[in-house]
């Protein structure tokens, strides 16, 4: 399981730490109990929801190619 980042006292998380911790996901199931585990103003980010799509894109795009 891919863990989401915690934020830290000295710098609070953006939705593009989460999304750099999104590109380990491997498989659509990963994608999306990391989007689930993720805070609501993440999801709700468009860059964010761009790169869900993106990357569930291309793990279908790998499956279909297999």
């Amino acid at each position: 399981m891919i863990e989401v980042p915690q934020s830290t006292v000295q710098r609070p998380l953006t939705p593009i730490d989460y999304i750099a911790s999104l590109q380990a996901c491997s498989n659509i199931r990963e994608v999306q109990q990391f989007s689930a585990r993720c805070p609501l103003e993440v999801r709700q980010d468009e860059r964010f929801g761009r790169a869900v799509a993106k990357l569930l894109g291309e793990i279908k795009a790998r499956k279909v190619a297999a």
